[in-house]
């Protein structure tokens, strides 16, 4: 494998969003190849201080904490939107 960046466009058809995506997962994927290669110690050492690092941390918690908060904040938030679309055209008719 070469160090440059895949320069290859994956966004034939699929628009420029999907690609956009798609080229920075292929390039954090060649930087973490290249560090890989170049210092494989300390690369070991960092995945290894991630693992333990997730496993200590609430992770799961936290993300279903989150979800339960934005589950709990979409009733309001719909409210208060429907509100503004219905002050928006109360407002049009009375112009």
């Amino acid at each position: 494998m070469d160090d440059q960046p895949n320069e290859t466009s994956h966004t034939s058809g699929t628009g420029t969003c999907c690609g956009d995506w798609r080229k920075t997962v292929d390039d954090f994927t060649t930087c973490t190849e290249k560090f890989v290669r170049q210092d494989p110690a300390k690369a070991v050492g960092l995945a290894l201080f991630t693992g333990v690092l997730l496993t200590v941390l609430p992770v799961g918690r936290l993300i279903a904490g989150l979800i339960r908060l934005a589950f709990a904040l979409a009733r309001p938030l719909l409210l208060v939107l429907g509100a503004v679309k219905l002050y928006e055209e109360f407002q049009k008719k009375q112009k």
